[in-house]
């Protein structure tokens, strides 16, 4: 029997709920985005200068289902601040949110979804992969809360969404 619905293998953000996000300026999502890096790795700033090579680099984010993109730069001691509009971005990292929380919580690989190109790196793809090979070496454990709860949050709701879009299946 032909099941009346069938589940994307990988969901996008539906226009109605993306629609909220884009009614707010991309400098308050870059804010937020800002402080909640700093807030995350606060001790990596402040001590060890592990992102360092991204000094006065502008860096964006573009959320394509949610059509939001995030501007910021890293500016040593003081951390990383909202990037301005005007600026071109050194490198642009854009992705679909379901892959990008599917890159956070290490549900599937960095190197498959670069290589599938459903996440993609534009501009200075030598700072991003050193970005890429900083982060993966990072265990979010040690980053400390609220950051492993959210990590585990996500991750169920991706194992909840994946349950759903194979229970429609048919079994042998």
């Amino acid at each position: 029997m032909k099941p009346f619905f069938k589940f994307p293998p990988r969901p996008t953000l539906p226009a109605p709920l993306a629609l909220p996000f884009q009614l707010i300026p991309g400098a308050v999502h870059s804010t937020v985005l800002t402080t909640a890096l700093n807030v995350l790795f606060a001790g990596r700033i402040q001590q060890s200068g592990e992102f360092d090579f991204l000094r006065d680099q502008v860096l964006a984010i573009r959320v394509r289902d949610a059509k939001v993109e995030y501007r910021f730069r890293y500016a040593g001691p003081a951390g990383f601040v909202p990037g301005q509009s005007d600026q071109p971005p050194d490198l642009t990292i854009s992705g679909a949110i379901y892959d990008f929380l599917a890159l956070a919580t290490r549900r599937e690989d960095s190197d498959t979804l670069f290589f599938n190109r459903r996440v993609v790196m534009e501009g200075d793809t030598a700072l991003g992969l050193e970005l890429k090979n900083v982060l993966d070496a990072m265990d979010p454990e040690a980053l400390g809360q609220p950051l492993p709860s959210l990590l585990q949050a996500a991750n169920q709701c991706l194992a909840a969404y994946e349950r759903l879009s194979h229970s429609d299946s048919p079994t042998p």
